[in-house]
């Protein structure tokens, strides 16, 4: 069984910023099956995705969770990709 205490960033601090967990819109590519996230818009600003730190899915109930773990120009970031609901969403700033 999944340990989610176990997960990498569980101890990383976390921005308390009201636009997390909001819907985001993201420019992604698909290569040989996998999603690729090229940028994103957040707050008025398109962030081009300079690099994939880690990437990892999860489950929550019966939705298939794909968390991307990226750094753009601005910061790192969590984003997240929904599979039944196709939406992504900012989970995590995880810093400058």
């Amino acid at each position: 069984m999944f340990n989610h205490e176990a997960r990498w960033d569980r101890k990383l601090p976390i921005s308390k910023t009201s636009e997390l967990g909001a819907p985001i819109n993201v420019n992604c590519q698909i290569y040989k099956g996998r999603i690729l996230p090229k940028y994103f818009e957040w707050k008025g600003d398109i962030l081009p995705i300079q690099k994939i730190n880690f990437f990892w899915k999860d489950k929550q109930g019966s939705d298939v969770l794909h968390f991307f773990s990226v750094n753009t120009e601005k910061g790192a970031y969590q984003i997240v990709f929904s599979i039944p609901s196709l939406n992504w969403h900012l989970n995590k700033l995880l810093g400058p």
